[in-house]
């Protein structure tokens, strides 16, 4: 029981760092009506990522949650908040990788205990800490960012894009990742470069 409340916090508290800080990025401005917004875009991505686990099963909407959760994300971005389809994509990218923080402290955590309780807090407490500090600190500078031109833009942000390919075709879409395929690590230093 508590094992699944951990789990369901640690998926609220990830799906609202995403959500928020991909607006914030961009700079949408961290006022009561445009949290409220968020609030609210989070709330029916909640419900619509329920819905389709009930109707599918976990498995299947890991793979599909770019399109209960990111998809929508970009349309309130572009459509409501009017910013350029690629400064929108590349923020929600960058916010993805910006989760991968709690995620290898999570697995630290796990490795050291052995304990999975231990991994869900350690990933909550540090997407609170990650998502307060990148609020506080990071987000003006990217919004300047953001506002670069698209051939800007892409060089900016091919990391975070390179990434989030990366992973979704490695880890959501196939377990290639996990295969032992030679070809994955070799692969692995191409976003660095």
């Amino acid at each position: 029981m508590v094992l699944q409340i951990l789990t369901y916090t640690h998926h609220i508290t990830t799906m609202l760092f995403g959500i928020f800080l991909s607006a914030f990025f961009l700079g949408v401005k961290q006022d009561k009506k445009n949290i409220l917004q968020l609030l609210s875009l989070a709330v029916v991505s909640g419900i619509l990522y329920v819905l389709c686990v009930l109707l599918f099963g976990t498995e299947t909407v890991d793979q599909i949650y770019p399109l209960i959760v990111h998809a929508p994300l970009l349309f309130v971005l572009v459509l409501h908040y009017k910013f350029r389809i690629l400064p929108s994509l590349i923020s929600i990218f960058t916010a993805y990788l910006c989760c991968q923080c709690s995620n290898w402290m999570g697995l630290f955590a796990l490795f050291v205990t052995g304990q999975e309780w231990c991994y869900y807090v350690c990933r909550i407490l540090v997407t609170i800490g990650v998502f307060v500090i990148l609020c506080r600190y990071v987000c003006q500078t990217t919004a300047m960012l953001f506002a670069k031109t698209d051939r800007e833009l892409l060089i900016i942000g091919s990391l975070p894009m390179v990434y989030y390919i990366f992973d979704y075709a490695t880890t959501k879409f196939s377990s290639l990742l996990y295969t032992g395929n030679k070809a994955v690590p070799e692969f692995l230093g191409l976003p660095c470069v």
